[in-house]
Formats: structure tokens, C-alpha cells, sequence
């Protein structure tokens, strides 16, 4: 292994790493973060397909930890049209790809996240129409770029979904959200075994670090964190996308 690969390598996990503490602590975030270095480093179909695996992963070693407290009726409400989102997001993604599409998905979260301020005081936040509006766009965007976190975090915050209520039942909706994407992109991601070594150790550390770490922050602080990551993303994402789309 050379000194390049070597660096991709500690960088991989790295990324992994600080996602799946970040997921732990705030209920989301490991897309977000960990998404744009996979892209860079195994290209947008393989990176978007480890998203979604080490997601599934890192949502159910979180999940078995939490199950009794997970709000199933509520999650159940954005799962369905979720799941059945990532149909139409797979044929989008295989026949559309490309720079654009990331733009878009950008430009999609940003105006997810920016409404949900606008509605959180109306009724129709609570309403179920929002939480079904909310699954169908994350569905989408979980197939077509990996991240699905920004429009529910987006309902999270238009709804008053407690912090803490949220960050537990939200794993459940993330594990069975990447599985339905790979599912819908055709299976496993091929990835050399140190690869998968350090991806995993990474991740069963970041989970450990965020264990410790939870119970530490306010969750002011938590769902502020949250707003942020999914911004950032999203700006990370137009960037990208824009770079690639000018060159």
C-alpha cells in the first residue's frame, strides 16, 4: 500500500468515524458527513451505495441499543412512502446522474430545511400529510444521493419532534430506509477488505464516542447541531456539484 492509498485510506475512516459519532449524539448526520469523501474517493454510484451500507450498519448498531423507546407509529408514517420513493429515485439516478442531479438534491434540502421554519407554527406541521410529504422526499434523495436526513430533520423541527424522542426513533427509519436503497440499486458495494476493516472499526468507535457523549449535551444544543450538519451538507453537495458541472 502506497503512501496515496494509505492516506485515502485514513481518510475513509476518518469521514466514517465522525459520521457515526455525529449520528449517535444528534440522530442523523452520518450521511452527511461521511458522503462527500466517499463520492470523492469511490466515485458517486459506489460512494452513494457504502453510504447507504454502513448506514444500515451503523443505524442498527445504534437501534439495538434503543429499540424499547422507539415511537413506531410515527416512523412507520414516513417510512412507507419512503420506501416506495426509492423506486422512481433509483430509475431517476441510473437514467439522470451526474453534476445537476447533486445540485438539485441540494437546492431540495435547502428549501426542505428553510420551510420548515416557515410551517412550524401552523397546523398543518403536526398534521400527517407532512410527515408522509417529509418520507417521500428523504426516500428520494437517500437513492439519488445518500443523504436522507435533511427533510426529516426538516419535519423534526416544523413538528416540535422532542430531540431525544427523535434521535432514537429515527434509526429505525434510517436502517430500513438503506436497506430498501441498495435493494433498489441492485445490492452490496464492492470495496477491498481493508477497506471494509477500517470502515467498520471506525464506525463501532464513533458509536462508543457518541455513547459517551450524548448524555453530555443539552438538546438545545443536539437539534441545533442537527439544523447545521443538514445545512452543511447541503451546501457541501451544491458545491461539489457545481465544480463538477463548470469544469
Amino acid at each position: 500500500m502506497d503512501t496515496l492509498q494509505l492516506g485515502a485510506l485514513l481518510g475513509l475512516s476518518a469521514a466514517v468515524f465522525v459520521g457515526a459519532s455525529t449520528q449517535r449524539i444528534s440522530g442523523m448526520g452520518f450521511a452527511l458527513v461521511s458522503s462527500p469523501f466517499l463520492v470523492m474517493v469511490l466515485g458517486p454510484h459506489h460512494g452513494v451505495m457504502v453510504v447507504n451500507f454502513l448506514g444500515a450498519c451503523r443505524s442498527f448498531l445504534i437501534l439495538i441499543q434503543v429499540f424499547k423507546d422507539v415511537e413506531y407509529k410515527k416512523i412507520l408514517l414516513m417510512l412507507i412512502p419512503a420506501v416506495i420513493m426509492t423506486v422512481p429515485g433509483a430509475w431517476v439516478a441510473s437514467r439522470l446522474g451526474g453534476p445537476w442531479l447533486t445540485v438539485g438534491i441540494a437546492v431540495m434540502v435547502i428549501l426542505a430545511l428553510g420551510s420548515s421554519f416557515l410551517v412550524r407554527n401552523l397546523r398543518t406541521a403536526q398534521s400527517k400529510g407532512l410527515a408522509i410529504g417529509a418520507g417521500a422526499v428523504s426516500g428520494f434523495m437517500s437513492v439519488t444521493a445518500g443523504v436522507s436526513g435533511p427533510a426529516i430533520a426538516g419535519y423534526a423541527v416544523a413538528s416540535r419532534w422532542p430531540q431525544t424522542k427523535f434521535a432514537i426513533s429515527v434509526q429505525l427509519y434510517f436502517f430500513v430506509l438503506a436497506i430498501a436503497s441498495l435493494l433498489a440499486k441492485g445490492g452490496v458495494p464492492e470495496l477491498h477488505w481493508t477497506q471494509w476493516v477500517s470502515c467498520l472499526v471506525a464506525m463501532v468507535a464513533g458509536i462508543l464516542l457518541g455513547n459517551f457523549l450524548a448524555p453530555k449535551i443539552p438538546e438545545k444544543f443536539s437539534r441545533l447541531f442537527v439544523i447545521l450538519i443538514a445545512f452543511a451538507g447541503a451546501v457541501t453537495l451544491m458545491a461539489s456539484g457545481l465544480t463538477l458541472a463548470l469544469a
